[in-house]
């Protein structure tokens, strides 16, 4: 998946966000608008149900003795199921809602036709049960063979038992509801009208549809303008995890919003003091270098032309110390401050080459060489950092083993000797300057305390820690992880 839509990322959580609260919102708007569209659509239905019933009613009252039939006239609108009988059909309603101002609606439009009534009931509710024997029906009942008097075809009887067909339509499905109207006429009849329908019948999916395709292309945009937003964030963190790996400093564009502009022009001002400080401090340490080994060579031809001999020879010892001691602190200076340029290395084919340069010395250094490993380092500073961790290791342990180990975004390289160890207490200790532990570093090994300080300056200018750890088996580990394929 692309980096910017991980939830760990900004853009990934404001997009997530953004879409979580639309999704919300959205679901209530659906809501909402399908409560409403269902309160128009069915107040649409049951007010056409009721004027049709009015017209119906009257048509009853002015042909007596006769049962209603199909609609007359216009058959367009809501069909309604006209049955005449003793009884209210709303008893065989479950689950009954009655609505009084359609009844009082109804009982407007009975009067505008000179239809008397005692009473006016509209209801609805699910599961309208079988009409009662006595009750009409809607319509003509269906004709059966039979030749007549005048050969014409009569009406017969169903047989005994007889059991009319099944609806071909099938029953009503889940949420239909039926709308029963019934009047009760002076003459004691009641004439009951019958209609039915689905709530969120053709109405959802359009409204599905639409919400979603707003959503699709809501989210796209958000999308679009939180990659545009948060892109100097990203080109920031790129820049500053450039400049702490002491790379190349790159200035980056001001744009954004005021306030990441405002971050970004800081730290563009930041940066080139820090590169200006830093090149001030390699130009020091040069004229430093320059300046000393001059007044040193002079004492050491001065000192060679001593009497007696016994104090030349301290003298001259005295000069190359401090002659060592010199060049010891340049370089910790210079690998520092990162003066050498980042480059491809293959850090497998590295350690290989070390390891067959100690043992071509007759040194017990191994390394079991493997598939190449590509990361950006400085060579040169980087193999001095680790001949400085593999000469402690051979100095106190007289046995170095270097491995490699690698996942998919970091290398780690490891040291071990076989040496006695570093207490606890001191393993930080030991990798500042100019720090030796007596009990294990004498003067007599040689050097100022500054090899592990050294390595510790060169990996931490990769970006990286150096971690001492004594380990279970005896001897110390010196171990740093390098990241794979970075780009600076």
């Amino acid at each position: 998946m692309i980096d910017w839509l991980r939830l760990r990322t900004l853009p990934g959580q404001l997009i997530a966000l953004f879409v979580i609260v639309l999704l919300i919102s959205q679901i209530i708007n659906v809501l909402l608008i399908i409560g409403e569209r269902r309160l128009q659509a069915r107040s649409t239905l049951y007010m056409s149900a009721i004027e049709k019933m009015a017209e119906r009613t009257a048509h009853v009252l002015a042909v007596p003795g006769r049962r209603p039939g199909p609609d007359p006239g216009n058959r367009r609108g809501t069909p309604v199921r006209i049955e005449v009988g003793p009884s209210s059909a709303i008893g065989r309603l479950s689950e009954i809602d009655c609505l009084t101002a359609y009844e009082k609606q109804l009982g407007s439009l009975l009067q505008s036709r000179n239809v008397q009534f005692e009473t006016v009931r509209v209801c609805r509710g699910e599961k309208l049960g079988r009409p009662d024997r006595q009750s009409g029906s809607v319509g003509p009942r269906p004709p059966i063979s039979g030749a007549g008097r005048d050969g014409g075809r009569t009406m017969r009887p169903p047989p005994p038992g007889h059991r009319p067909p099944p609806d071909p339509r099938g029953p009503p499905g889940p949420g239909f509801e039926s709308l029963v109207m019934s009047v009760h006429l002076p003459d004691g009849r009641w004439v009951n009208g019958i209609t039915g329908h689905y709530p969120l019948e053709n109405m959802t999916p359009r409204v599905f549809l639409s919400t979603g395709g707003m959503v699709l292309v809501t989210v796209l945009i958000v999308i679009f303008f939180a990659r545009r937003i948060t892109r100097p964030l990203t080109n920031l963190a790129k820049a500053a995890d450039q400049l702490g790996r002491g790379g190349q400093g790159v200035s980056v564009k001001e744009e954004g919003p005021t306030d990441l502009r405002s971050a970004i022009a800081a730290f563009n001002a930041m940066q080139e003091r820090l590169t200006r400080m830093i090149e001030t401090q390699r130009t020091m340490l040069r004229s430093v270098g320059h300046d000393l080994r001059t007044p040193l060579t002079s004492l050491r031809i001065r000192a060679e032309a001593m009497e007696p001999e016994a104090e030349r020879a301290k003298v001259i010892a005295t000069l190359d110390e401090m002659k060592a001691m010199m060049e010891e602190i340049l370089t910790w200076a210079e690998d520092a401050s990162g003066m050498e340029e980042l480059h491809r290395v293959d850090l497998n084919a590295l350690l290989t080459s070390l390891s067959d340069d100690y043992q071509d010395a007759g040194r017990k250094v191994t390394y079991e060489d493997g598939a190449a490993v590509i990361v950006l380092c400085r060579r040169v500073s980087l193999r001095r950092a680790l001949r400085n961790l593999i000469d402690n290791g051979l100095k106190y342990g007289q046995e170095v083993n270097i491995s490699l180990s690698e996942n998919d975004d970091t290398v780690r390289v490891c040291v071990d000797d076989k040496g006695p160890g570093i207490p606890d207490e001191d393993l930080r200790e030991v990798l500042k300057p100019f720090v030796r532990l007596e009990a294990s570093r004498s003067k007599e090994t040689g050097g100022a305390g500054l090899g592990l300080s050294i390595a510790q300056s060169i990996i931490q200018a990769h970006g990286a820690e150096l971690d001492l750890r004594n380990r279970a088996s005896g001897g110390l580990r010196a171990s740093f992880k390098l990241p794979r394929e970075t780009q600076f």
